[in-house]
């Protein structure tokens, strides 16, 4: 069977190393490559597979159009809005957000949870958000534009006292909280570390989770790091999302913490 990696750019994903690894632990013979595809191309592609194809991993900027191609869209995926994984069902696909439970896990690992501050409003932080909302803590989103509120407000469960939308301008306050997530493109919140490095707001980031993994560590990672802060980078998340979509894939029970350990050895290959 054939899996793939869509979206653009593509060239420095690490999914197919995590699959392939997840494949030949469940003792398949399936392959998985990256596909550059631009906005606007998945459905044309998407209509030209055969019944081959298993399922299709989605990064930016496939993961809100991909919702429109799906026969049933998982809770989580529409509560998001975006889509990261399209499982074929007979002639049928079925679309997933396993970004989510990425972050889920990423929290339960933690031994307590304080207040959050979330840098962007794209499908990445929609995921943060909905995987936030059970906890009891208050959560800051600083967005560039006033447009996704209505989708942000919907990926945490609705309107809540827990969640303050921030303008960007002032995300220097995100320093604040003990827990600081960027879902930002490179460069965006690099302004951010030079803030660290100089102390002009007071840091009180003890977490910081960084949805990027490419040109590791980013200057804000870097930076934080160096004040003492636990930093994870992008892999974490990649991996943990990738053993969701690996069984939703697959369609194959497997030991979570032995794929989990296998993964986190292959994204470092």
């Amino acid at each position: 069977m054939k899996c793939a990696v869509l979206g653009s750019p593509i060239a420095h994903s690490r999914s197919p190393q995590l699959h392939l690894a997840g494949y030949a632990y469940l003792g398949l013979d399936w392959s998985y490559e990256r596909i550059e595809l631009g906005k606007g191309e998945l459905a044309g592609f998407v209509a030209g597979l055969d019944e081959t194809w298993a399922g299709l991993s989605l990064t930016m900027p496939l993961k809100e159009e991909a919702l429109a191609l799906a026969s049933h869209v998982d809770p989580l995926a529409h509560r998001v809005g975006g889509v990261n994984t399209l499982v074929r069902h007979g002639d049928q696909w079925r679309a997933y957000n396993t970004d989510v439970l990425g972050f889920a896990q990423i929290f339960k690992n933690q031994s307590r949870m304080g207040n959050v501050s979330v840098l962007g409003g794209g499908a990445t932080a929609r995921a943060a958000l909905a995987a936030l909302q059970p906890y009891d803590v208050q959560v800051s989103v600083y967005l560039r534009s006033s447009h996704r509120l209505a989708s942000i407000e919907k990926a945490f469960g609705g309107k809540s006292d827990h969640l303050i939308i921030k303008e960007w301008s002032a995300r220097a306050e995100a320093l604040a909280d003990p827990i600081l997530i960027s879902t930002t493109p490179e460069g965006a919140s690099d302004d951010l570390a030079e803030i660290v490095h100089d102390r002009s707001v007071g840091i009180h980031t003890t977490l910081f989770i960084d949805a990027l993994y490419g040109n590791w560590p980013t200057p804000l990672a870097g930076a934080l790091s160096s004040q003492g802060s636990e930093v994870l980078g992008g892999k974490a998340l990649l991996v943990y999302q990738a053993v969701e979509q690996i069984r939703l894939m697959t369609d194959i029970n497997f030991n979570l913490l032995e794929m989990e350990s296998l993964l986190f050895q292959a994204v470092e290959k």
